[in-house]
C-alpha cells in the first residue's frame, strides 16, 4: 500500500504494517536460525561493535514480540484467532462496536463481466463524468426537495414505507457501487452484509479489506466514495421523479430526498466508521487511524501500557487520536440519544399511516 510492505495473515484474514527494516528481516525467519543466530548474523555482516550488537537485539526482540502478538510466528496465536474473522470465516462476528451478519460471498463472480467492460473504457473520464452526475444529481435532488416538494405535515397514507422498501434498494445500490469499482481495481470483495453500528443502528456493508493492496491512494478514495457518487446519480432520478409527479408518487419520492439527504450526512461524517472517514484516511495514506485511536483511549481507561507500535507514538499523534477517539465516543452518546427521543415522533408517524 502507497509502496509500505504490509504482511497478510491468510488464517484471520488481517493486514499488518511493517517497515522496510523489517521486510528485509522476515527472509530471515525461515525455521533454520534461533534468535540468537539472527544477532550473529547480522553483527557479522554490518561488522557492528557491542554497543550497536546489543542495541539490534532490542530491536530484534520487539520485532519478534510484535509477530508473536499478532500470530504470525508458527506456534503462535492471535487472542481472536479462529473466531471467523478470516476471509472465510463465519457468517456472524463483531468488530469496532460493529456486530456484522454476512448475506453473500458472490459478489466477485456476478460482477466481473461489468468489471471487465469498464475496464475497456478509459479511467479518468469515467470518473470525471461519474463525480459530475453525482454532483449535479445531488444539486438538483436537494434543490428539488426544498423548493417542489410538499412539506412533510402534507405526506400521508403509506408513503414512508413505501420510500422505506425503495430506500433498503438504493443502499444496496450503494453497496454494489463499492463492489463493482473494488473488483475493476481487481481487488474482490470479501462479502455484501448487513451490521448494527454501535449496537443499535443497522446499515448495510461490503467488507472490501483487501482495498489494502491497491498500492495508489487515488484508487482507494475512489473505492471509498464509490457509492456516496452512486448516491447522486439516484437522487438526481429521484429529483426528476418528485418534480414531474403528484400523489402518492410524489409524497413518496419527498421521504425518499430527505431519507437520501440523512444518508449523504451519514456517509461523509468522519466520525464515524463511514465512506467520508474511509476516504479520508485514504487520501492522507493512513493506516488504520480509527483503531488506534480506540486503543489508546481503551489503554488510557484502562492505565494499562500502550503496545510497541502506539508507544513510538509522539505527543502531538497521540494527542490527535486520544481527542478523535474521545469526540467519536461523544458523537455515538449523542447519536443513541438522538434515536431513542425520535422513538414517540416514529410511533406517531406509524399509527398516522394506519389512520389512528
Amino acid at each position: 500500500m502507497d509502496d509500505i510492505p504490509l504482511i497478510f495473515d491468510p488464517v484471520t484474514g488481517h493486514y499488518h504494517r511493517i517497515t522496510r527494516a523489517g521486510e528485509a528481516l522476515l527472509g530471515y525467519l525461515d525455521g533454520t536460525r534461533t534468535r540468537d543466530d539472527l544477532v550473529a548474523h547480522f553483527s557479522r555482516s554490518a561488522r557492528v561493535d557491542q554497543v550497536r550488537a546489543e542495541a539490534f537485539s532490542r530491536q530484534l526482540d520487539t520485532f519478534l514480540a510484535g509477530l508473536e502478538h499478532g500470530g504470525l510466528l508458527e506456534g503462535t496465536e492471535r487472542a481472536d484467532q479462529g473466531t471467523g474473522t478470516g476471509p472465510g470465516g463465519k457468517r456472524f462476528r463483531t468488530s469496532m462496536l460493529m456486530p456484522r451478519v454476512v448475506l453473500t460471498r458472490s459478489l466477485p463472480t456476478v460482477l466481473e463481466p461489468v468489471a471487465r467492460v469498464l475496464r475497456a473504457l478509459p479511467a479518468r473520464l469515467v470518473v470525471v463524468l461519474v463525480t459530475l452526475g453525482a454532483a449535479t444529481g445531488y444539486a438538483f435532488g436537494f434543490h428539488t426537495l426544498f423548493t417542489a416538494t410538499p412539506g412533510l405535515q402534507d405526506l400521508a397514507g403509506p408513503t414512508f414505507i413505501i420510500a422505506t422498501g425503495v430506500m433498503l434498494l438504493i443502499v444496496l445500490a450503494h453497496e454494489s457501487a463499492h463492489a463493482i469499482v473494488a473488483q475493476y481495481l481487481k481487488v474482490p470483495i470479501r462479502g455484501l452484509g448487513v451490521a448494527l453500528l454501535f449496537y443499535f443502528m443497522p446499515v448495510a456493508y461490503v467488507d472490501r479489506t483487501d482495498a489494502y493492496r491497491v498500492r495508489g491512494r487515488g484508487g482507494r478514495v475512489l473505492l471509498a466514495m464509490a457509492g456516496v457518487l452512486s448516491d447522486g446519480w439516484v437522487c438526481g432520478l429521484v429529483g426528476l421523479a418528485a418534480l414531474n409527479s403528484s400523489g402518492l408518487a410524489q409524497h413518496t419520492a419527498t421521504y425518499l430526498l430527505g431519507m437520501q439527504m440523512f444518508l449523504l450526512v451519514v456517509n461523509l461524517n468522519p466520525l464515524m466508521p463511514s465512506d467520508g472517514y474511509t476516504a479520508l484516511e485514504a487520501a492522507a495514506g493512513l493506516t488504520n487511524m480509527r483503531g488506534r485511536a480506540f486503543t489508546l483511549l481503551g489503554h488510557a481507561v484502562r492505565r494499562q501500557p500502550l503496545p510497541e507500535h502506539l508507544a513510538r507514538f509522539g505527543t502531538g499523534a497521540r494527542r490527535w487520536h486520544m481527542a478523535y477517539a474521545l469526540a467519536s465516543v461523544a458523537y455515538g452518546c449523542f447519536l443513541a440519544y438522538a434515536v431513542f427521543h425520535t422513538i414517540p415522533v416514529t410511533v406517531d408517524l406509524a399509527l398516522s399511516m394506519v389512520g389512528r
